[in-house]
């Protein structure tokens, strides 16, 4: 059920690892570890549920109780932004490849605009 609220993001397995170690620390993982995990060859642990809960912008016992597994408390780092992350995997998922490489784009050139201000201060 997870794998696939992260289909629904557009987040593959590889991306979704990224994602996950991204807004958490976890891992790296690999690739195949999430689909392991898409097709219950691999436990989900508490660290990985409150990770994939960070990602899917849900609260780890609220996850917990969809996917029917005990949530305890992990003590994975979760960034900060990951609520702002979350949301903004779920509203670039309708736009197409083209769109979305725009939009990297766009922030990649105002990231290299800020950081060359602070540069010159």
């Amino acid at each position: 059920m997870i794998v696939r609220m992260l289909h629904n993001r557009n987040l593959d397995w590889l991306n979704s690892a990224k994602v996950l170690f991204r807004l958490s620390g976890i891992g790296p993982l690999a690739a195949s570890t999430v689909g392991a995990i898409a097709h219950g060859r691999e436990e989900l642990s508490p660290e990985l549920l409150t990770g994939f809960a960070a990602v899917l912008a849900i609260s780890d016992r609220d996850l917990a109780a969809l996917i029917g597994v005990e949530a305890t408390h992990a003590s994975s780092k979760v960034n900060p932004a990951a609520v702002d992350v979350a949301g903004l995997i779920w509203d670039v998922r309708h736009l197409s490849v083209g769109q979305v490489q725009q939009v990297c784009d766009e922030a990649n050139s105002n990231r290299l605009h800020v950081e060359g201000r602070q540069e010159e201060s």
